[in-house]
């Protein structure tokens, strides 16, 4: 009987503790982080009875977790993953809202800003059009710095957002280090507290929810955290010591931010935090708003830069070039939340082009014209051959080999550059019937000797940098100023200027006005030569001089220049004389006004100057007002020879052309001497600058003339006689082509991509869309994925109130039948104490 009752006691104790244990997985079935436990019974040691064992009962063995580390895993893994994608999608859902706004978004200031130019355009003299176009134009720039505003605290609030969220991260590791500690006490993980082991794993849970994390479980089930690629890096949590991460602006860009671990300890820098809420708002910010930012900034710089190139290259109200519209504040170059309006004057918008045309009143046709500016594009050369290009003063530059094919007759030295200043391009040692030759890409014949029709065939054409369309004339050959072209200083032979010598106080050493000093002009060494000069092969200063006789002596050179000279005012007669075997040429040491020039007459050559000891040189004084194609001939090779060749030397002293600026310095009249034959004249020196016929545009119905990049459209065909003068529009409303301009630029392609600026805009917005829409799927899809492994976990983990009910009525069935086995033993036991 006593066998009886510990059987039954023993059955008793180990329900009541199964009972216990399924009422405390009821009691904790909404306990966040608890996992269902479960006990496990054992049976007692049997006894032997004879040949057989009777059994002794049973006894409660352990409570037991209901833990699967790799669903547990799992679970973290895809917690991870979904938190990442719901601030990622709030944010951008926000970046939207802002950016399509129509009081916050772009476009519609945009547009405003090009409507109003278009009406400007049709109005360029209304006062209250210009302030309409100031209005929108500021209106656009202060959208600008409102948009990169709302971009900004979007920047602080997700900073901010990580900062909070990084030190969240930095407790929940603080508490892993210590529950470290506490289950160091044990050394397997059977013998902890299931407690214990269920708030390591609801603190790792909830720390996945922040950031992705890798884990390691010691036997006693201690954990080691790390953020880092493997497990070797970027821990967190090991044993009873925890790491912080902290959060730094990024020493490269100052809208980037860097996580560092133990950054005043041993400082371990991450790769990056992609998963959790903190992965998600950084992915917000790498991938979203960064660029977004970016664009924004880049798209004010495009702007800016566009439309200020349009409006300097107009005309405001007063007849002065426009200056920028738009601009930067001093700390926020190239960004969005600096941009400003730069002009408050409606008199100071450039609405006009910087050409007029003028019809002249008395024309016979009906044609009216239409003058427009783009910059030339020309065939040939574009600056000076070689290295006479590089030849800028201290430098002089010389090609020691210009050869001449024979089947041509010339050579190109290329083209002398719009405002290419004080040229000299010497011809050294010429050949007989080598010289160089000057011309206008318009065929006008500046210096040198006139062109045969087959020179001309060859040398006036586009290739080699003229017009389409060029004509040749002699009209301006070796003209003098004033009378020459453009009234230009341009001489061909041997020159002397007046030089300044600078002088100093002889006491204090100061430096003092420099001392004007006569011109002189030596020389090279003097060698003699047979034969005759011919009357008008040389002028001096302008003067003829007569013939002389052969042989040519130093002597005789000398005198024969004196005696031209003769009749000379002494003031200002130039005197030869002879020096070191040298031919020098002088003006009276007073006369510090006038220089020498001794030049080629209708029947000189080079050579000719050659024999006199001195070389060739193209002068050109001050700046060249238009493009000068410069060629050197040869019309003596000889008839065995393929070739000849000629050195030539240059230098100048700067190169500042501008040929709109210089096309706008003086009126150009078009006069048209029949219906289709037209000269262009410059009227202040009454210079032909081209005289061509009028050629059919195939791509469009109406005629038109071009010159140096101005672009004449006439509405009808001119009439003879007609004549359209082109100014500079003076007074700023004579033209609208720059507001035009900038009314086309709303349609032209300046953005990368070939994209225009609206559409730049409109195609950032739709990537910021389409990163919603892909974050909304992701969201949906880590949903399911996070449901399902969530299932998984409560499978196992979970507590079903059905099955601990279950069981509660099973172990209570266990235990009133145990209770039972104890009352009968106790029954059987009284009876055997009644027996008399």
């Amino acid at each position: 009987m006593s066998d009886l009752l510990s059987i039954g006691s023993s059955g008793v104790t180990a329900y009541q503790r199964a009972l216990a244990t399924v009422s405390n997985n009821i009691a904790n079935v909404n306990t966040d982080g608890y996992t269902r436990q479960d006990v496990s019974l054992t049976a007692n040691q049997p006894r032997q009875i004879g040949n057989s064992y009777l059994g002794t009962g049973a006894r409660f063995d352990s409570v037991q977790r209901q833990y699967d580390a790799f669903v547990e895993s799992n679970l973290r893994n895809s917690n991870s993953d979904l938190e990442s994608q719901k601030p990622l999608l709030s944010y951008v859902n926000r970046l939207i809202d802002v950016m399509g706004d129509e009081s916050i978004g772009l476009t519609t200031a945009m547009n405003l800003f090009f409507e109003s130019a278009r009406d400007l355009a049709t109005d360029p003299a209304s006062v209250v059009s210009r302030s309409i176009f100031l209005r929108d134009a500021d209106g656009l720039a202060a959208r600008f710095r409102q948009l990169a505003g709302q971009f900004e605290l979007l920047d602080n609030e997700t900073r901010q957002s990580v900062e909070t969220d990084v030190g969240q991260v930095n407790a929940l590791t603080a508490q892993l280090a210590q529950m470290n500690k506490q289950l160091a006490k044990h050394s397997t993980e059977a013998s902890q507290p299931s407690e214990l082991l269920d708030q390591r794993d609801l603190l790792l849970r909830e720390l996945s929810s922040l950031i992705s994390v890798k884990t390691r479980f010691e036997n006693n089930g201690a954990v080691i955290v790390s953020v880092g690629d493997t497990l070797d890096q970027g821990i967190l949590v090991n044993q009873n010591t925890s790491r912080a991460i902290n959060v730094m602006q990024s020493s490269l860009e100052s809208t980037k931010i860097e996580f560092v671990i133990d950054a005043y300890g041993q400082p371990e820098t991450m790769t990056g935090i992609t998963s959790g809420k903190i992965g998600g708002v950084m992915s917000f910010r790498e991938q979203v708003l960064n660029p977004a930012s970016d664009s924004l900034d880049n798209l004010a710089i495009a702007v800016t830069r566009e439309v200020n190139k349009v409006h300097r290259d107009g005309l405001d109200a007063e007849g002065q070039l426009g200056g920028d519209l738009f601009g930067f504040a001093a700390d926020k170059t190239g960004q969005a939340s600096g941009m400003n309006l730069l002009v408050q004057d409606a008199n100071r918008v450039a609405a006009a082009g910087q050409f007029r045309v003028i019809d002249n009143p008395l024309n016979s046709g009906s044609a009216q014209a239409r003058v427009t500016y783009t910059p030339p594009l020309f065939q040939g050369p574009t600056q000076l051959l070689g290295d006479l290009a590089l030849a800028k003063v201290p430098q002089i530059a010389t090609l020691p080999s210009v050869t001449i094919e024979a089947s041509q007759g010339f050579s190109s030295l290329g083209l002398i550059p719009i405002g290419t200043q004080n040229l000299a391009l010497t011809l050294q040692a010429p050949g007989p019937g080598q010289t160089l030759q000057v011309l206008t890409r318009d065929g006008r014949h500046l210096i040198g000797r006139a062109l045969n029709d087959t020179q001309q065939g060859l040398m006036v054409k586009a290739g080699n940098g003229m017009e389409v369309g060029a004509t040749y004339s002699t009209e301006a050959l070796n003209g003098t100023a004033p009378a020459s072209y453009l009234g230009m200083d341009i001489f061909m032979g041997a020159k002397a200027s007046v030089s300044l010598m600078q002088q100093f106080n002889a006491t204090t050493g100061e430096a003092q006005a420099p001392l004007a000093v006569a011109a002189q002009l030596t020389g090279n060494t003097f060698v003699g030569s047979a034969g005759t000069i011919a009357a008008n092969t040389f002028q001096l200063n302008g003067q003829n001089l007569p013939e002389l006789s052969g042989p040519l002596t130093l002597a005789s050179v000398v005198n024969w220049l004196n005696t031209a000279t003769a009749a000379d005012p002494v003031a200002s007669r130039i005197t030869a004389s002879s020096q070191d075997g040298k031919l020098v040429l002088s003006r009276p040491s007073g006369n510090t006004t006038q220089d020498i020039r001794l030049g080629l007459g209708a029947n000189g050559t080079p050579a000719d100057l050659q024999r006199l000891g001195f070389d060739t040189t193209l002068n050109i004084e001050g700046a060249t007002p238009d493009d000068l194609l410069v060629f050197v001939t040869d019309t003596a090779i000889p008839a065995a020879a393929a070739s000849s060749t000629v050195s030539v030397r240059a230098q100048f002293t700067d190169i500042a052309g501008n040929m709109k600026q210089a096309l706008r310095a003086s009126e150009l009249k078009v006069s048209f001497t029949s219906n289709t034959q037209y000269k262009i004249i410059d009227t202040r020196t009454q210079s032909v600058l081209a005289e061509r016929t009028l050629q059919a545009n195939s791509l469009s119905t109406t005629p038109s003339l071009s010159y140096r990049g101005l672009k004449l459209e006439f509405s009808t065909a001119p009439k003879q006689g007609d004549e359209f003068t082109i100014d500079n529009n003076r007074d700023g409303i004579g033209n609208n082509e720059t507001m035009l301009a900038l009314v086309a630029l709303e349609s032209e392609r300046v953005m990368p991509g070939g994209l225009t600026i609206t559409e730049a805009y409109i195609e950032r917005v739709n990537l910021v869309g389409s990163v919603a829409r892909q974050a909304a799927i992701a969201e949906q899809a880590l949903s399911v994925v996070y449901q399902q492994a969530q299932e998984a976990r409560d499978g196992i983990s979970g507590v079903s109130l059905d099955e601990e009910a279950s069981a509660l009525v099973r172990f209570q069935q266990a235990y009133q039948a145990n209770a039972k086995v104890m009352q009968t033993a106790m029954a059987l036991f009284e009876a055997i104490l009644q027996v008399r």
